[in-house]
């Protein structure tokens, strides 16, 4: 046993002696610092690419407009910045599309941009639509489902607070409702008919958005009236 240990002595003592050096605190500093900067370069580089971000397409199903901007039946590309997310985009899209007077709520402002292109913004939130892909009808689920053909109105008639002047319109049957494009026909074609406008009970109507309803089922018993040419 004490052989052995005089060998592994012995060979420890033939090994190179390493000295330790320890690196000046100012170099040490100026390391810390070229990371911490390119750090915040990184950062700042994901920043500028987060304020403006693109989000899944959005279909409008029929030639349409908001206001100055016209809107031809596509696939819209959508780019959000300011913080606005994606889902919350899609709704006030489709709400604006809705919309029954063309005039957007407080406090968002459209500019016009050419057909097929246009910008939203309210405070610091914005969004940019710009068409893709043409195509019309079918279905989105913010809008709900566009009925094949168009309705006519052959003399202008006051259903509940709006007037629904004579022309051509367009029936949607929202995304989560149950009723038919033809029931929906049926049920406008009697609106029309009341004497003085008044909606026969249960039957409510949003005026911002020419919805009809039932209170106790809004969602699974409504349908939407939209003018053919869109709103201005």
């Amino acid at each position: 046993m004490l052989r052995i240990r005089v060998v592994a002595t012995a060979a420890v003592d033939s090994l190179p002696r390493v000295k330790l050096v320890r690196a000046p605190r100012k170099r040490l500093a100026t390391s810390f610092l070229l990371a911490l900067a390119a750090a915040l370069s990184l950062l700042a580089l994901g920043g500028s690419s987060a304020s403006a971000a693109s989000c899944p397409s959005f279909r409008v199903l029929h030639d349409d407009r908001i206001g100055a901007a016209v809107l031809p039946a596509g696939n819209y590309e959508v780019t959000v910045s300011g913080g606005l997310s994606c889902p919350a985009s899609s709704k006030l899209f489709a709400r604006f599309l809705s919309d029954w007077d063309g005039d957007l709520p407080k406090p968002w402002r459209l500019k016009a941009e050419g057909s097929g292109k246009a910008t939203f913004t309210g405070g610091s939130l914005s969004f940019a639509v710009r068409l893709v892909g043409g195509g019309e009808g079918g279905s989105n689920t913010e809008i709900g489902t566009l009925c094949p053909g168009t309705f006519t109105v052959n003399t202008g008639t006051d259903v509940g607070p709006l007037f629904f002047a004579k022309g051509e319109y367009l029936v949607y049957i929202p995304a989560k409702s149950a009723i038919t494009c033809r029931r929906a026909s049926v049920l406008f074609t009697r609106f029309l008919g009341v004497p003085g406008g008044t909606l026969p009970f249960p039957w409510r109507l949003k005026t911002q958005t020419a919805t009809f309803y039932k209170p106790a089922h809004p969602l699974r018993s409504a349908f939407r009236i939209e003018p053919e040419d869109g709103v201005s």
